[in-house]
């Protein structure tokens, strides 16, 4: 996926800057990633985690097959390359898909 399919006006990331983009996101996944309908909701359920909507994207992946779950949390787990991001993710998936509480 381009970067300029990643970054757009369909998801919350347009909210970050280039710098911050670079920053937190390993472009070369990015770039890995099909552009396609499934590929484009998974980056904006992580663009809403990303602005602070918790609760919304991890509900819509709850309603995914366990295997679609897994791929979603993966891409995200993939696509993140700052640890001081990645790290309160993981918290927050473990807190909601491992022990079954809100976040």
């Amino acid at each position: 996926m381009k970067l300029n399919e990643f970054i757009n006006e369909e998801n919350h990331l347009c909210n970050f800057s280039e710098e911050q983009i670079k920053e937190i996101f390993d472009l070369d996944e990015v770039k890995a990633l099909d552009n396609n309908e499934f590929e484009k909701q998974r980056i904006f359920w992580l663009s809403q985690y990303m602005v602070g909507n918790v609760s919304e994207p991890f509900n819509e992946i709850k309603k995914l097959d366990p295997a679609d779950q897994r791929r979603a949390l993966e891409t995200w787990i993939d696509l993140i390359k700052d640890v001081d991001t990645l790290k309160p993710l993981m918290k927050s998936i473990l807190m909601e898909f491992i022990q079954g509480k809100s976040v």
